[in-house]
């Protein structure tokens, strides 16, 4: 009997074995490579990006879009989804579209007793909307969004009886202006579950959205780029006291991250919207739905939302190259190079040489869009030519957006022809006239495309 009981619980824990092994452990999702990711509107695999070239990260909601709004990449950018405290930077934007810096805010009940991240804030205490939107943003403050909510709602609406929904109804104006189409604000703060569960969501698309428009914000950008930072706030007794706010943004001044917002609750999962400026312009990131960290992972700052974040961002600078406008394997005696050869149009034989009128001119461009291509318009002189004239341009273009227009000018002096040198000119026109030869010498173009060598930023 015994026995018989001892091989029915190893059987019994033999296919417990199995059924783990078949469902395998509960971590989060790896880091990978998908050909459907999107580069600049079409997958990787449409465009033939090689695996290698492409970031590996693990979220499955992530968007990268530049200062010109053009999205760079993007996976899963449109579902919608939970974006917890990244809530936050709408209500910033709203606060800072109905109040001055110096209006004050004041901490009633509601917001005190909010819970969860909190700036310490007690009943009673009034800031400054400045220190309240530094509340808000740097540790993330609930009871900051929740005090700025009604203070700045009776500023919207003086009348309203119900200053806080005033707030929340503008935030959802302020996405509906934004062209924020798949998103909807119920709190200031972000929370969704208990009594903050709801219907709001938003998608990687239109944080991403959100956050550019943020960024264009003076003071948000100071306040999100600072780290921590102390502020002053009055108890209600009238007794000043300082709060120090401790930046839960890790990555800040790390690798050219000048903000933005974190974001975590169960549903959310782990979120970041990040910007970032290096050598190469500014790019905004952001990853909804990231795995929780673990403690060791946070005392490090390698939490999955920053790992993925700065994945981006450093995919965009490595593929991200600066040039000379201008490369040519022809130079003058100046070491100047040839752009190419403009139409002198009182000769048949003879042209000028043109060079780029600023030869230090650079561009700079992300070198998985598509190649890069020269279209020239070059001008027809006549007469006396000087040095430095004008002689037309050189424009760069990359999958049909322009890059930079590059100013030409004559590399050298051409004196006009003589009474003699007209005549003959003249002669040899007549001539080609019959012969079917062109009355005058062609223009060419010199100019190379510019060759990339991808830098590490």
């Amino acid at each position: 009997m015994k026995t018989n009981r001892i091989c029915s619980i190893m059987r019994a824990l033999g296919a417990l074995a199995i059924l783990v092994m078949a469902l395998g452990p509960p971590c989060p999702a790896a880091a990978e490579v998908r050909g459907t990711d999107i580069v600049l509107g079409q997958t990787a695999d449409a465009r033939g990006i090689a695996q290698e070239e492409m970031p590996d990260i693990a979220a499955p909601h992530a968007i990268m879009v530049d200062a010109d709004g053009t999205v760079l990449y993007e996976r899963g950018a449109d579902d919608q989804v939970k974006i917890a405290s990244i809530t936050k930077v709408m209500t910033a934007l709203v606060a800072l579209d109905h109040a001055e810096l110096t209006d004050t805010v004041t901490v009633d009940h509601a917001a005190a007793t909010v819970g969860e991240s909190t700036s310490n804030l007690k009943e009673g205490d009034t800031l400054s909307v400045e220190d309240a939107l530094r509340a808000l943003l740097i540790p993330s403050g609930n009871d900051a969004a929740m005090a700025i909510a009604t203070s700045v709602g009776a500023l919207i609406d003086p009348a309203s009886s119900n200053p806080y929904q005033t707030f929340i109804d503008a935030m959802n104006e302020k996405a509906a202006e934004l062209g924020m189409e798949n998103s909807v604000f119920e709190n200031p703060h972000g929370l969704d579950f208990d009594e903050w569960a709801g219907s709001m969501h938003s998608t990687a698309r239109d944080v991403a959205t959100m956050v550019a428009a943020a960024m264009h914000n003076d003071t948000f950008r100071a306040i999100v780029g600072q780290g921590d930072a102390d502020i002053t706030v009055t108890a209600a007794d009238g007794t000043p006291k300082t709060l120090h706010l401790r930046d839960v943004n890790q990555l800040v001044g790390i690798e050219g991250n000048i903000g933005v917002k974190t974001g975590l609750t169960d549903d959310a999962g782990s979120c970041f919207a990040g910007a970032f400026s290096r050598n190469q312009g500014e790019i905004y990131t952001v990853v909804l739905g990231c795995a929780e960290p673990s403690e060791e992972e946070e005392k490090t700052a390698q939490e999955p939302r920053f790992v993925d974040s700065l994945a981006l961002a450093t995919w965009y600078y490595d593929h991200t190259v600066t040039v000379d406008a201008v490369t040519s394997e022809r130079h003058d005696a100046a070491g100047r190079a040839i752009a190419g050869e403009a139409t002198l149009a009182d000769w048949t034989d003879k042209t000028v040489d043109v060079v780029a009128a600023d030869p230090e001119q650079q561009v700079t461009f992300f070198n998985l869009r598509g190649p890069v291509e020269i279209e020239a318009s070059l001008e027809t002189l006549s007469g006396e030519v000087h040095e430095g004239d004008a002689a037309g341009t050189l424009t760069l273009t990359q999958d049909g957006t322009a890059l930079a227009t590059v100013e030409v000018v004559a590399a050298e002096d051409v004196a006009a022809p003589g009474i003699f040198e007209r005549i003959m000119v003249g002669f040899d026109r007549l001539v080609r006239f019959f012969t079917g030869e062109p009355s005058e010498a062609p223009s060419a173009v010199f100019a190379e495309v510019p060759q990339e060598a991808p830098e590490t930023a």
